[in-house]
């Protein structure tokens, strides 16, 4: 087994590291899989370079590794020997659990001296306790690295890579309901997955299993609040903000070979507001851009930000990849979210070239946003149908017809409407209806959708999460609604501590955020010529992934092979005459009735059948 440690960072071997009594020894994997009631079933792995290494017995479970490999980066993982205790902590802590070290941060919860609530990062804790042969796991407190739980019977199962712990627990049954929630909001909603019996761990969760993997319980250790601090102004506010992202921003780059993906939004450049030229980490910083043209505005103001910092900066054009890669980004996302949404696919070699960490800038734009809910316009469904409004995707209605609702027991949109329901109890509601929905948002959208694209930067560099820090998330827990509305907290902040990145265009506006206000006769002029020479040279503004992989010839053959060729799985669900209806469709006028997103949703649950999913159950 290769030693994939990133000079400098740790040399241990990934899979051999045993830590010493009290101490916590760092290596790096692919995934984990702890198996109850059976050894011997035939189980997928990410990578076939990695496959999963024999088990090792605890208890009557045991515990397996697959490696890390050159297309799976995987995880860092510290492993803790206590004298009542094993742990695993795959990822990394934040803030002062970091500064104490994973010993010292992890010691203090197990023995009952600290809570999980104190633990901030991007992480995982699995502990088995010896005395009472119990099994624990801990989220962090959004649950942005992933695990899964299934039963089936006497056969037990969690671990990190969803495909294995159904294979380990033998179940081989959709759960079309969940499936609903996947087609019609983009993302599995509740806790469901693929399978029946297959269930994700939810955010901020402390679970216990016993030595059979029976769950004993599953309760939250930190739950929402919004109370917004009134004696503190919206300068010192401000103030606030910019002296604990600046704490948050120097923590998570004081080590390591760094990528910095920047766009034209802001969330990056307030990454890149916090680099300082003189900094110490900043000739560890790699930033990058991408866009779907040689002269995409989106690459352009990317290179003005990395220039205004003097950082290191390469440019990329996105051109026709999916299908040459589509196994690997099922097996990283796996088969969770949208394949065409994963367009960081197309750069990972050069991404793993040049980093072994990346700040991946997402929730931003959530946290330093409202969410347009007005307490005097709320319907009379309530935040439930406002919740199901901005949730529910265009597009879905032709996979909601065809594929769920042969197979389910409640008609599609009622399903959508219950389970919305239920999750936006479980989140538990707050004075402010705009805050609420974001709480449901985070807990949903973001540990369901959002941190499944994080697993394709993981393919190549191990992702750090600023705004998803405990220090920040509880900050915003602070902050009035008002204060941050329209992204006013955040270009404040651009303005006062970056006015070199301010005066750099935002692609939303065209406009520098100086001018962040109604369009100027020389922008309406400056447009009206772009759009012109656009016309004249006959070349179409290409605004999404889905446009560049489906509608040249190599797309129109990939849609093909992956949703008409003879024998695929998908038609054991779906007739192949509809998916012709709809691809015909969809080459006359790819852009009616949202198409790009049921056909992506179609591929996406295709290409998953076809790697995860022969001998499923209907």
């Amino acid at each position: 087994m290769s030693d994939i440690s990133p000079p400098g960072e740790g040399t241990t071997k990934a899979g051999t590291a045993v830590a010493q009594p009290g101490d916590a020894s760092d290596t790096w994997i692919g995934d984990w899989l702890l198996t109850f009631g059976t050894d011997d079933a035939v189980l997928p792995a990410r990578q076939s370079a990695a496959p999963w290494l024999p088990g090792q017995r605890e208890g009557a479970a045991f515990l397996r590794q697959a490696a890390a490999c050159d297309r799976w980066r995987g995880l860092p993982l510290s492993i803790l020997q206590l004298p009542d205790w094993t742990a695993w902590l795959s990822g990394e802590l934040y803030g002062a659990a970091r500064s104490a070290g994973v010993a010292t941060a992890v010691t203090g919860l197990l023995e009952g001296r600290a809570s999980a609530a104190a633990l901030s990062g991007h992480f995982l804790l699995l502990a088995r306790h010896k005395p009472s042969n119990e099994w624990h796991i801990w989220t962090d407190r959004h649950a942005t690295l992933h695990a899964y739980l299934a039963a089936n019977g006497s056969r037990r199962a969690v671990g990190t890579f969803a495909p294995a712990v159904a294979a380990a627990a033998g179940c081989t049954e959709l759960d079309w309901e969940g499936l609903t929630s996947f087609f019609g909001f983009g993302f599995f909603g509740g806790d469901r997955t693929h399978f029946k019996g297959v269930h994700i761990l939810r955010p901020a969760t402390h679970y216990r299993l016993d030595d059979d993997g029976r769950l004993l319980s599953g309760e939250r250790y930190r739950h929402w609040h919004h109370t917004p601090d009134t004696s503190r102004s919206y300068d010192e506010t401000l103030e606030a903000f910019a002296a604990l992202f600046a704490e948050v921003m120097n923590d998570l780059t004081a080590a390591g070979r760094i990528a910095l993906p920047i766009s034209g939004g802001l969330d990056s450049r307030s990454t890149v507001a916090t680099i300082a030229p003189d900094s110490p980490a900043h000739a560890r910083l790699w930033a990058y851009s991408y866009g779907y043209s040689d002269d995409s505005v989106e690459t352009r103001i990317a290179k003005e930000v990395a220039a205004a910092r003097g950082l290191a900066f390469d440019a990329f054009t996105i051109g026709p990849y999916l299908f040459d890669r589509l196994p690997d980004i099922i097996a990283a996302a796996e088969g969770f979210q949208d394949v065409t949404q994963a367009r960081q696919s197309a750069v990972s070699g050069e991404i793993a070239a040049h980093a072994a960490y990346l700040i991946a800038a997402h929730w931003g734009d959530v946290f330093l946003d409202d969410m347009g809910v007005d307490p005097s316009t709320v319907p009379d469904g309530g935040l439930v149908d406002v919740a199901v409004g901005k949730f529910h995707k265009t597009g879905s209605d032709w996979l909601l017809e065809h594929l769920c609702r042969p197979h389910s027991r409640v008609a599609p949109q009622q399903f959508l409407r219950d389970m919305t329901s239920a999750e936006l109890e479980r989140a538990g509601a707050v004075t402010d209806p705009d805050f609420t929905i974001k709480i449901l948002k985070t807990e949903q959208w973001s540990a369901r959708w959002t941190t499944a694209s994080l697993r394709m930067f993981q393919a190549a560099a191990f992702p750090r999460l600023p705004f998803y820090d405990a220090r920040l998330v509880d900050f915003f827990c602070t902050v009035p609604t008002s204060f941050v509305a329209g992204r006013r907290l955040q270009i404040d902040y651009l303005k006062r501590y970056a006015s070199d990145l301010a005066r750099v265009p935002w692609q939303v506006t065209g406009r520098d955020l100086y001018r962040n206000g109604e369009d100027s006769a020389a922008d309406v002029a400056r447009r009206a010529v772009r759009k012109g020479w656009r016309v004249l040279r006959r070349r179409k503004v290409i605004e999404r992934n889905w446009e560049v992989q489906f509608l040249g010839a190599a797309g129109r053959a990939g849609l093909e092979r992956w949703l008409l060729r003879p024998g695929l799985v998908l038609h054991e669900f779906v007739a192949p005459r509809d998916v012709r209806t709809l691809l015909d469709a969809f080459a006359r006028d790819p852009y009616a009735e949202k198409r790009g997103y049921t056909v992506s949703m179609l591929l996406t649950f295709s290409a998953w059948l076809e790697q995860y999913g022969r001998g499923v159950t209907g």
